[in-house]
Order: structure tokens, then sequence, then C-alpha cells
């Protein structure tokens, strides 16, 4: 068993993996999607979610199904699979075994209206079953505060199920994802390597000169404050400019306002050697930068 966990979060899909193994492919929504997380090695956890449209699923079935693929596949290839179910009340566990050996398990979450199959897929060769089935324990597909839950490259947060994820950028030293809630946004920003990106300059030197050129349409004062112990840099700014007073008399046509107001954080983690930031448009009297702030976990 690994000494040290983490978390991988999409969509609110939350598991415990070892720490080395890292997120390597995401697809689709909070509706249908699929998560990929390797090992240093050779061992990967998969999961597959889809909404179930309201009508509880048989997942004995869905089980049967996979596993009934699987063997044409592997038929196809000519090898053999052996391979079992079991069904445990809230959820079915199968086990397979080819030239490597998969162990999962199929749920259904009424709350979420999401059916999830989720296994872990391990060399022969391997004890592997113990951590495999640790893994597979610690899935969920919801938090219990309400809110859904993201974790990445070290990365974990949460964001109000408002606001649902518009695009992101997943790069070694740098992630962005950016949520929307029709006009309002939320952005959330790490980077690696802060010594080297800071260099001499200041907190507020590195906002301005990589930050803010992003903030357009607003005018903007910073103030300072501490985040988990670290100094930070507070930015508030309200909405100014032609683009905006078009973009405010557009929507005052609809149901939705224009965000008029700006709440942002930016700090440095000199324990992770990593820089945060997190801002939000929103109208008067929201808080949700500083939910989203609160529930960063920039070092242990």
């Amino acid at each position: 068993m690994p000494q040290t966990w983490g978390t991988i979060a999409w969509e609110g899909v939350t598991a415990r993996v070892p720490a080395e193994w890292s997120l390597v492919g995401v697809s689709g929504d909070a509706q249908k999607g699929y998560l990929r997380v390797d090992s240093s090695e050779s061992s990967v956890l998969e999961m597959r979610w889809s909404t179930a449209q309201g009508k509880p699923p048989e997942l004995l079935a869905k089980a049967r199904e996979l596993l009934a693929n699987l063997d044409k596949s592997c038929r196809k290839q000519g090898t053999k699979l052996t391979s079992k179910i079991k069904n445990e009340g809230q959820a079915v566990a199968f086990w397979w075994k080819t030239d490597r050996v998969g162990e999962g398990r199929l749920t259904y979450c009424d709350k979420c209206d999401r059916v999830l199959i989720a296994q872990v897929i391990y060399p022969c060769d391997e004890d592997f079953s113990d951590t495999a089935q640790s893994i597979l324990r610690s899935i969920r597909d919801h938090r219990s505060d309400g809110l859904v839950g993201w974790a990445l490259y070290g990365l974990e947060f949460a964001v109000p199920p408002s606001y649902s994820l518009e695009k992101h950028t997943l790069m070694s030293g740098y992630l962005q994802l950016v949520f929307r809630n029709h006009a309002k946004r939320l952005i959330v920003e790490r980077w690696g390597l802060a010594n080297s990106l800071l260099g001499d300059d200041s907190l507020m030197d590195w906002y301005r000169k990589d930050v803010l050129p992003d903030i357009k349409g607003f005018r903007v004062e910073f103030g300072e404050t501490e985040i988990l112990g670290h100094q930070a840099l507070r930015v508030f700014g309200w909405a100014a400019g032609i683009r905006q007073a078009i973009k405010t008399a557009a929507y005052s046509l609809t149901l939705y306002t224009n965000p008029k107001l700006l709440t942002g954080y930016a700090w440095q983690c000199t324990e992770s050697n990593r820089l945060y930031s997190v801002r939000t448009t929103h109208d008067e009297g929201e808080n949700i930068a500083e939910r989203v702030r609160d529930l960063i976990r920039c070092h242990k």
C-alpha cells in the first residue's frame, strides 16, 4: 500500500489515489464524462459517468454488458478472459483477468442521477488488489456540502453547482479552470515554480504583468490581505467602459444581470513554491471568490 495519497476530482467525481499518480485524460461534462489517472508505472484508474435520466439503471445488466464487450474484444485478439460479478446491494463489483487484471465497481446515485463505472487495471504479476480496492472504495460522485469538487495536480477546490466548466488549460506549470454562471465568471489558476516566475518582482508587480491584462472591462484597485498564513493580494474592480455598458443593456432584456463587480485574490505559497489566483465577476453582496479561496489547499 502506498504511504501517501492524493485526491483527483473532476465534475464532482472524486477518488483518492497514490500521490504519484497523475491525471492524464478527461473529456465530457457533468452529464457524461471520462477520467483517466495513470501511475508512474503501468497501473490505471478509469472512471466513466453518465446521467440515468431519472430511471434507476440495472447495474448487473450493465456489468454483464461491459464484461461481454471485453470478452468479445479478447476473442478477436486471441486472448482468454476470466471474469466475476458480485452484487453488493447499492453497487455491483466486477473482476476480470487477461494479460492484465481489472477490478471495478458500478454505482448509481439517485441524488446525482448519475451512473458511475470505475475500474483499476494493473499487471498480473503485481500484488495490487488491496490498493485497487482502497481506490475504488474512496470514489464519490458528489460532496456532502452540495458543492462540486475539483482536484488535479495538487490543486483542490470546489465551486457552487450553478457554475459550469467553460474551458480549461492543463499544463505542467500552469492550470486554469474557467467556470460560468450565465454572465458571471469564476477563474481559478495555479502556477508552478513561483520563485522563478516572481524573480525580484513583488506579488503585485507579477500580477499586474501576468494576470491583469486578462481582466478586461473593469477598473481595479489592490489591497493586502493574508491567506493560509501567506501574504496575499486582494483585487477589487467595478465595471467600466463602452463594452460593459453594451453588455449591461443586453442583459437587461433577460432574466439575468451583467455583473458590475470583480473580486480576486492571489498569493504565493512558499511551502509548495506555487502561485494561486481566484477571481470572479459578481453582483453586490455575493462572496463566491472568498468561498472558493477558502476551499483551496495550497500546502499540507
